[in-house]
């Protein structure tokens, strides 16, 4: 009792008051008093087993906090259009494991209008997506504005111009998007205000799938750049094109969740790498790279 009394700050008579309430209220006998001393009950003992336990959760979950804090150890909900998910996301995804290696990281890959539903009701932590339209549940951060390439196959006559126009593309095979996709009503808009006809002979959801099937000489076709750094080993031809078609980028995000250090950490990873294949689409359509491409022995 006088030690007990020593190491709370109180008096002897406290702790005896103390211990008399403790077993009130609990309706235990926790203690025996023989000669001046008390001695644990076997309930007295049992009840000190669990108050032990319990503080030992206490201290795991303060280790848990610690843990978060240092080691990022947690989860993060990713959801991205299939264009990201070549070289750009998971490159992102690996420096962000190579920061926070305990991080549980899911990914999920869906069509740009399904990310941002999935943003407005909390399904994700962070979404990427091309061209969506403002909601009042999401908070949407543009990342970066691309134009669309256009896409040849080998040894096409197109590949000795830098710049390609409609016209040049005049009753070429045409791969093309979906009808329900953005980039679709885009592309389609240009040829039809020139009055510009192609010869549609495939439709695709995917950039990806247009770069493949456009390095198997199936067609042309105007798409996103994200594949270039995937697709650079074949002999496909990527030319700008005029006039520009604008693809942009966003980062979504729910506007009522609060954002942890892993989701502002991958954000910003995110930017950074981004800025990265900015400036490598910018030396994939320069005249100066194809110029030395062509003197290769």
């Amino acid at each position: 009792m006088t030690t007990a009394a020593r190491t709370m700050g109180i008096s002897q008579p406290n702790v005896s008051r103390l211990i008399a309430e403790l077993e009130a209220s609990t309706e235990l006998q926790l203690f025996e008093r023989r000669a001046g001393r008390l001695l644990a009950t076997a309930d007295g003992s049992a009840f000190h087993s669990e108050v032990e336990r319990l503080f030992g959760g206490l201290d795991s979950l303060k280790q848990a906090a610690t843990d978060i804090k240092v080691s990022g150890r947690g989860s993060l909900r990713i959801a991205a259009t299939f264009s990201f998910t070549g070289s750009f996301l998971p490159s992102a995804i690996r420096q962000l494991r190579d920061r926070y290696p305990a991080a549980v990281v899911s990914l999920q890959v869906r069509s740009s209008a399904t990310i941002l539903q999935w943003a407005a009701a909390q399904q994700c932590d962070v979404g990427l997506a091309w061209n969506v339209s403002e909601v009042p549940e999401v908070d949407i951060e543009p990342l970066l504005t691309f134009p669309g390439v256009c896409v040849l196959p080998p040894a096409h006559p197109l590949a000795a111009k830098a710049t390609i126009r409609p016209e040049d593309l005049r009753n070429e095979p045409f791969i093309s998007f979906t009808v329900d996709d953005s980039m679709r009503k885009r592309i389609d808009g240009v040829f039809e205000e020139r009055r510009i006809p192609r010869r549609l002979i495939m439709e695709t959801q995917y950039s990806a799938a247009i770069y493949a099937l456009v390095s198997e000489g199936i067609g042309v076709s105007i798409a996103n750049p994200i594949p270039i750094r995937e697709f650079a080993h074949r002999a496909i031809h990527i030319r700008r094109f005029v006039p520009e078609i604008a693809l942009h980028s966003f980062i979504l995000k729910p506007r009522q969740r609060p954002q942890n250090r892993l989701v502002q950490d991958f954000i910003e990873i995110l930017k950074e790498r981004m800025c990265e294949e900015r400036a490598y689409f910018a030396e994939v359509l320069s005249p100066a790279r194809r110029s030395r491409r062509r003197r290769r022995p």
